[in-house]
């Protein structure tokens, strides 16, 4: 057969440790939607800080995971077909096994908790197919807003004309501005412009 057929073989049959048997899946169906580059940066990263304090840290996340199982393949080895010399060795060895064991057991529940969160990150990021659409949004709310006649003014801060007219010819021009920003339900200021007639939006 050729060569792209093996590639397109399925991957050999390995054990995985219950507690990860939810994050595989999650790893499965993201490396389905083409996200395997994704999923792969972010586990070398998680793995090289959780392995931070180590002497020996991997580059990358089929190494690492791949020694940790060959680990637990060798502590099970170990475990089945070992023959003890007498009982206190076989005691002593089987409670060693059992320390590495459950030693290996919390790392890969850290791993699991890790992949979970990566996965979590990853489904809440923005979608591309989104920030068109976000944009134009973005680039609607950004309008310029139009100067406004008195009575539209009036209206737009909740108040009637003749309030409106009292505040600007009682005060000075910022002092107006301020006032209007405060009753404008957008917190945006108005300042009147003697050439237009007309009160102009101060940013």
């Amino acid at each position: 057969m050729s060569d792209t057929c093996d590639e397109n073989k399925p991957s050999a049959m390995v054990r995985v440790p219950t507690p990860l048997i939810p994050a595989v899946r999650e790893l499965s169906r993201l490396h389905r939607q083409g996200r395997t580059s994704e999923v792969l940066q972010g586990l070398d990263e998680l793995i090289l800080a959780l392995d931070s304090s180590s002497d020996c840290t991997y580059n990358a996340t089929s190494q690492a995971i791949g020694a940790i199982y060959e680990r637990l393949d060798s502590l099970e080895s170990q475990l089945l077909g070992e023959e003890p010399r007498n009982g206190t060795d076989s005691t002593k060895r089987l409670a060693d096994l059992e320390q590495k064991i459950e030693g290996m057991t919390t790392r890969m529940a850290q791993f699991a908790e890790a992949i979970i969160l990566l996965q979590n990150n990853l489904n809440n990021q923005p979608k591309r197919n989104k920030s068109y659409y976000n944009n134009s949004y973005y680039q609607g709310q950004s309008v310029k807003i139009q100067p406004l006649t008195e009575d539209n003014l009036a209206k737009r801060l909740g108040v009637n004309v003749e309030t409106v007219r009292k505040e600007r010819s009682s005060q000075p021009a910022p002092l107006f501005v301020g006032w209007s920003k405060r009753k404008d339900t957008s917190g945006i200021g108005w300042e009147f412009n003697e050439k237009t007639g007309l009160y102009h939006p101060v940013t």
